[in-house]
């Protein structure tokens, strides 16, 4: 049996109420290849009383493997190179991986990083190692030819 090289993943993203929240949820079920029921629904209220739903996906082992392969193989050359190139900036001293993703290319199959609403990413790699080395750990997984 294959171990796997992520320890979890974790998802988080909100919904604003002028959103469509069964499409957005949906759509990512679909493109991640996760169940709807991993999906955890929190409600919140916005500054002006708008109501904001929040959701939060954890996985581990071989559905998170997954999960962070369809991400890494999804994102653009270009946001790959992006992300290459300030990967240290990325990573924290316990080897977790964060990524912000545009939440609407997930509907275009092509993603991009994005600070705005997006839906936020991180990946634990199951092995511990030293910073530089936890770099070169995700600078392979990122270099994998899809």
């Amino acid at each position: 049996m294959k171990k796997s090289i992520l320890s979890s993943a974790e998802i988080k993203f909100f919904i604003q109420a002028t959103e469509d929240e069964e499409g957005f949820t949906k759509r990512v079920s679909e493109v991640f290849m996760i169940p709807l029921k991993k999906f955890e629904k929190t409600m919140l209220e916005g500054h002006f009383g708008n109501p904001i739903t929040s959701f939060r996906i954890h996985l581990k082992g071989e559905i998170a493997d997954k999960f962070g392969s369809k991400i890494l193989n999804l994102l653009l050359e270009k946001e790959k190179k992006i992300l290459l190139s300030e990967i240290s900036n990325h990573i924290d001293k316990h080897g977790s991986l964060y990524l912000r993703i545009d939440k609407q290319s997930i509907f275009s199959n092509r993603l991009i990083q994005s600070s705005i609403d997006p839906l936020r990413v991180k990946m634990k790699i199951r092995i511990k190692l030293p910073p530089p080395e936890m770099i070169k750990s995700f600078w392979g997984l990122l270099s994998i030819p899809n």
